[in-house]
C-alpha cells in the first residue's frame, strides 16, 4: 500500500515524495528519488495521527530517529496510521508466536513446575519484551493477532498467584493418578500432606516432619512415587542419613516395599568416600584415630606433653593458664545475683592451686599471687577481732598474705561506687566502710582493688603498685614449678583433653583458609580463642603430619576432601535427586556437601525431611538456622509441613507445642492428634526427692501406670543425662515389683526416635546437671560451635518437647518443687494444661514457690541448725549466704 503526501508539501519542507507499506516493512522514497527501507524489527514507537487544518501528519520512530510525514489528506494519514499499527503487530505476532511455542513447551514438560523453571520462563519472557511491544486493548486488530499477544500478555504477568495454579492442578492430577501407590505403600494410607511432600518436586523441598507424623513414610512414599511416575531410575536417587543404623533402616525399607531397587542408601561418610575413591582411584584407609577417641585423647595429650618441653610452648601455656583458663563475665552483666553464682558454678572456677572462689576477678588475683610467689590464705578469719553476732557470721577478708600480714579486699564496684544490679549499693558501700573501720581501729594494713580497675585493664599492674609500696617481695615461680602445680590440681590433663575436642572441632568444621580467624575477630573472647588456637596449631600440624605419613584419612577428610573434589568439577554428581533424613540434625559442612552435589549436575532436586522443634545436636556442630532458614541457603524452595501425628495424643501435643513454641525462631506449625482425650495427660509429680526417694516416687507412679495400662506396656524413665537416672539394681528391683510393665531407661538424646506407652521424666530440677543443664559448653569449643540462639535454653527446651512427645498416652514429670526445674516452674506459672493432683503432695511442696531466696533469686531457702538455733539457709550456700530465722 502507497501513500502520496500533497504536492505542495515539498515547497514547504516535506522531504518525502512517497510510502509505501507491506509486509517486511516501510520504503521511504525522497522528492529526489532516492528510497530508505525501514524494517518493522526497526520500527520503535507506533505511529502517532497528528490532525492539522488541512494537513494532518503521521509520526513514528525507527533506530531511534523521529520520522515525520506530512501534507496528508486525513482519510489517508487514517488509513496509514491503521495500516501502520496492523503490519507493525502482524510482524511482531511471528516472534509472539514463537515465543508462546516456546514457553509452552516449558510448561509441559513432565513434572511439577520448578523455581528454575519459572526463573527460565520468566527471563525468557522479559526477553522476549524488550523487542515484542504488548498491544493495549483499544488498539484495533485481527481476532487471530489479539488472541496471540492477549495470551503473551497473560504470560507475562507470570505471578505467584498463575504458577501456583499450576502446580496445585499438577498435585491434584498426580493424587488420582498415583491414589492406589499412596494408599498401599506403607501399612497406613499415607496422609494428604504425605501425598503432598512426595509429589512437590521443586529444586529444593523442605519437609518439616514433626514427632509422630511419619517422616520415615514420607521418604518411602517419595522414592516409591518417582521410581512409579518414571521421573527417575533407582540409580538417579541418592538416599542420606547420618548414622549407619539410620541408613541401613531407610535402605531394608525400600527393599521391603519396592523390592530390589539400585537406589543409593548412604551415609554422608559413605558418600565422601566414595567421591574421593572415584576422583583418587583408589579407596582411602581411615585412620584409627577417627573412631578411637581415647587413642585420639591418648596422641594429643603425648603430643602436648612434647610440646610443654619447648620453652616458647611452656611460657605460652602458662600465660594462658593465668590469663584465659576460665571464661571472664562481667557481673554487672547478670540480672540477679543466683545468676552469676550460676556462671561460677558451672565454669568450675577456681585458683591455680584448687580453691573454690566465689568471683573471675578473685581468681585472677589468686593466680597471680601464686605466680608471683606469694603466699596467701583465701578467706581465712580476721585474725585480730571476733566479729560474730547473731545476725553476721565471722569477717572473711578475700585474701591475706601471710609473709607480709597484709589484707586484700576486693571490692565490686565501678568508679561511681555503683554495684551490680542485684547488689544493694548503698549496704555494699557501708560495709566498705565498715571494714576500713575495722582495720583501721586494729591498725591492720589494708589493700583495696576494684572492679573497675579490671575493666580498665589494670586490676594487676595496680596491685603490683600497690604491694611494691608497701614493701612486698615477688619471687615469681619457675615456670617447671607452676607446670608442677597445675599438673597435680590436674588442670594440664583437663586442659589436653579440651585441645582433642578442639581439634575434632575445629576438623569438623573444615574452615576455608581465614575463615577461623574472621570468626575470632567477631567473638567477645578473642583474646583467650587466638591464645587457644597458638596452643592448638602445633597440635593439628602433628595430627595432620601423621594422618599424611600413614596415608590414612579421617571422618572430617571424608567431608572436606568430597567437597573439594566436587566443587572443583573432579567429580560431578550422577543423581538427579538427593533425599536427606533428619535435616534439622545437618552441619554446615554437610549442607555444602549436598549444595555442591545438586549444583554438579543441571537440574538436580533435593529434598530434605526434618523438624525444628527437635534439633539437639548442637554440640556436634548441627546448625538449626539451616532448617529455619532453608531458603537462604539452598535458594528457593518448597516447605511442606506434615501436620498430623499418630504417637500422641491432642493433650500432649498441646503442652509439648506450646512449650517448644515460646521461642519465637521456631517454625510454626499447626500439629493435629490421631488420637484425642478429654483430660490432661502430661501429670506433675510433686516430691520430696533424696537419692533412695527418687526410687520410691518412680516406683509409685509405676504403680499407678500398671493399674490403667495394657499387659506390657512399655515405659520409659527418662532424664536428661544417663547418670541421672536409677541404678542398674534399682531398675531390676522396679521390672520385679511391676512385672506387668516393660521398663526401659534413656537419656532425652538416646530416646529420640523411639516411643513408649508411657513417659516418667526424671532429673527436673536447677542444678548444674538438672534440666534444664546448666553446664556450660567451654567458651573455646563454644566459638567453633554454630552460633548459639539469642532465645534461653533453646536447645534444652527442644529436648523437653522431644522428652515429652516419646509418650504415646501419659507423661509424668516427677520433681522436688524446693530445687524444681525452671521448666516446671513455666509449666506452672503460664498456667499449662498439665495434671497436678492424680498424686498426693507434701504441704511443703505445694508452698515451696513462697521460699524463693530473696536475694539471690535462684536458690531456695531451705531449714538448717547452726548455734543459734534453726534457721532457712539458701541452697546455694556458700555462694550465697543468705538467712533467715526459722520461726519456732
Amino acid at each position: 500500500m502507497s501513500y502520496k503526501p500533497h504536492f505542495l508539501g515539498r515547497y514547504f519542507g516535506n522531504r518525502f515524495e512517497e510510502v509505501h507499506l507491506d509486509d517486511s516493512g516501510l520504503v521511504l522514497v525522497s522528492i529526489d528519488q532516492k528510497p530508505t527501507e525501514l524494517a518493522w524489527k526497526g520500527v520503535s514507537r507506533l505511529a502517532k495521527h497528528t490532525p492539522g487544518i488541512i494537513f494532518d501528519k503521521v509520526v513514528f520512530e525507527s533506530a531511534g530517529k523521529t520520522v515525520s510525514i506530512g501534507w496528508l489528506y486525513k482519510s489517508s494519514a487514517s488509513s496509514f496510521t491503521s495500516l501502520f499499527t496492523e503490519k507493525y503487530y502482524s510482524h511482531h505476532c511471528v516472534s509472539a508466536e514463537k515465543a508462546l511455542v516456546k514457553i509452552s513447551a516449558y510448561l509441559q514438560k513432565k513434572g511439577y513446575l520448578r523455581s528454575s523453571h519459572c526463573k527460565a520462563i520468566s527471563d525468557f519472557i522479559s526477553k522476549a519484551l524488550v523487542t515484542i511491544p504488548l498491544p493495549s486493548d483499544d488498539i484495533n486488530l485481527s481476532i487471530a493477532t489479539k488472541d496471540t499477544f492477549s495470551k503473551l500478555k497473560c504470560l507475562a504477568e507470570f505471578d505467584a498467584s498463575t504458577i501456583g495454579g499450576i502446580r496445585t492442578r499438577y498435585i491434584s492430577e498426580q493424587k488420582q493418578c498415583y491414589q492406589r501407590l499412596f494408599d498401599s505403600i506403607e501399612s497406613n494410607p499415607l496422609t494428604e500432606k504425605q501425598r503432598e511432600a512426595c509429589i512437590i518436586d521443586d529444586d529444593n523441598n523442605l519437609v518439616l516432619a514433626g514427632a509422630g507424623t511419619g517422616k520415615t513414610s514420607t521418604m518411602i512414599g517419595r522414592v516409591a512415587y518417582l521410581l512409579e511416575s518414571k521421573q527417575a531410575v533407582g540409580q538417579e536417587i541418592l538416599m542420606l542419613a547420618f548414622g549407619k543404623k539410620a541408613a541401613l533402616e531407610m535402605r531394608d525399607r525400600v527393599t521391603e516395599k519396592l523390592g530390589n531397587t539400585s537406589v543409593s542408601a548412604w551415609t554422608f561418610h559413605v558418600l565422601g568416600q566414595m567421591v574421593i575413591s572415584s576422583v583418587e582411584g583408589e579407596k582411602p584407609s581411615i585412620s584409627p584415630l577417627a573412631s578411637d577417641e581415647k587413642l585420639l585423647n591418648n596422641h594429643v595429650d603425648q603430643w602436648f606433653s612434647d610440646l610443654l618441653e619447648i620453652q616458647s610452648y611452656k611460657e605460652a601455656t602458662l600465660k594462658y593458664f593465668e590469663k584465659h583458663l576460665f571464661p571472664e563475665a562481667n557481673p554487672f552483666d547478670f540480672k540477679t545475683q543466683g545468676e552469676y553464682f550460676e556462671y561460677i558454678r558451672t565454669n568450675e572456677i577456681r585458683t591455680l592451686k584448687g580453691e573454690a572462689v566465689k568471683s573471675f576477678e578473685e581468681c585472677l588475683i589468686a593466680n597471680w599471687l601464686f605466680a608471683m610467689g606469694i603466699e596467701y590464705k583465701y578467706e581465712l578469719s580476721y585474725l585480730e577481732s571476733n566479729t560474730r553476732t547473731p545476725d553476721y557470721k565471722q569477717y572473711q577478708p578475700d585474701f591475706y598474705l601471710t609473709e607480709f600480714g597484709i589484707y586484700i579486699e576486693h571490692f565490686g564496684v565501678d568508679r561511681e561506687g555503683n554495684t551490680a544490679p542485684y547488689i544493694d549499693a548503698a549496704r555494699y558501700n557501708v560495709g566498705i566502710q565498715w571494714k576500713r573501720q575495722l582495720h583501721s581501729k586494729h591498725t591492720t594494713q589494708l589493700v583495696e582493688t576494684y572492679h573497675y580497675e579490671q575493666r580498665e585493664g589494670c586490676l594487676l599492674s595496680n596491685l603490683e603498685s600497690k604491694l611494691v609500696s608497701l614493701g612486698v617481695l615477688f619471687e615469681p615461680l619457675p615456670a617447671d614449678s607452676v607446670l608442677h602445680t597445675l599438673r597435680e590440681f590436674g588442670a594440664i590433663s583437663k586442659f589436653s583433653l579440651l585441645l582433642s575436642s578442639l581439634l575434632r572441632r575445629y576438623r569438623a568444621n573444615c574452615y576455608i583458609p581465614g575463615e577461623l580467624e574472621r570468626l575470632a575477630d567477631h567473638v567477645e573472647s578473642t583474646g583467650q580463642l587466638k591464645a587457644a588456637m597458638d596452643l592448638l596449631r602445633p597440635i593439628i600440624e602433628r595430627y595432620e603430619a601423621l594422618l599424611k605419613s600413614n596415608k590414612e584419612i579421617d571422618f572430617e577428610d571424608m567431608i572436606a576432601k568430597a567437597i573439594g573434589y566436587i566443587e572443583d568439577g573432579s567429580f560431578t554428581s550422577p543423581w538427579s535427586y538427593i533425599l536427606v533424613d533428619e535435616f534439622q540434625d545437618i552441619s554446615k559442612p554437610r549442607a555444602r556437601l549436598i549444595k555442591a552435589l545438586r549444583d554438579s549436575k543441571k537440574n538436580t532436586s533435593v529434598f530434605c525431611v526434618g523438624d525444628d522443634w527437635q534439633a539437639i545436636y548442637r554440640f556436634t556442630g548441627s546448625d538449626v538456622s539451616l532448617t529455619t532458614g532453608f531458603e537462604s541457603l539452598f535458594g528457593p524452595a518448597q516447605i511442606t509441613s506434615l501436620d498430623k501425628t499418630f504417637r500422641f495424643n491432642n493433650s500432649i501435643n498441646d503442652v509439648a507445642s506450646q512449650f517448644v513454641m515460646r521461642n519465637t525462631s521456631q517454625v510454626k506449625k499447626q500439629i493435629t492428634t490421631h488420637s484425642v482425650v478429654q483430660e490432661p495427660a502430661v501429670s506433675l509429680v510433686m516430691k520430696s526427692l533424696s537419692d533412695n526417694d527418687i526410687f520410691k516416687a518412680t516406683l509409685e507412679i509405676l504403680k499407678k501406670i500398671a493399674g490403667i495400662a495394657k499387659q506390657g506396656a512399655c515405659v520409659y524413665l527418662l532424664a536428661r543425662y544417663h547418670f541421672r537416672l536409677l541404678e542398674p539394681k534399682q531398675l531390676a528391683q522396679l521390672t520385679r515389683s511391676v512385672p506387668t510393665l516393660d521398663i526401659e531407661q534413656h537419656s532425652f538424646h538416646a530416646s529420640k526416635g523411639k516411643e513408649a506407652d508411657y513417659v516418667v521424666i526424671l532429673g527436673l530440677d536447677n542444678t548444674k546437671n538438672g534440666f534444664p543443664s546448666r553446664k556450660l559448653t567451654d567458651p573455646l569449643l563454644e566459638v567453633l560451635l554454630p552460633a548459639a540462639e539469642p532465645f534461653p535454653d533453646a536447645e534444652e527446651r527442644r529436648l523437653f518437647y522431644v522428652a515429652m512427645t516419646r509418650a504415646k498416652h501419659r507423661c509424668y514429670l516427677l520433681t522436688d518443687m524446693n530445687k524444681t526445674s525452671d521448666f516446671v516452674k513455666e509449666l506452672l506459672t503460664d498456667n499449662y494444661a498439665i495434671e497436678l493432683n492424680e498424686f498426693n503432695s507434701e504441704e511443703s511442696q505445694l508452698t515451696a514457690p513462697e521460699h524463693e531466696c530473696p536475694s539471690c533469686k535462684t536458690g531456695t531457702l531451705v531449714q538448717r541448725k547452726g548455734p543459734y538455733g534453726a534457721f532457712f539457709g539458701c541452697t546455694n550456700y556458700p555462694l550465697c549466704s543468705h538467712k533467715e530465722k526459722a520461726i519456732s
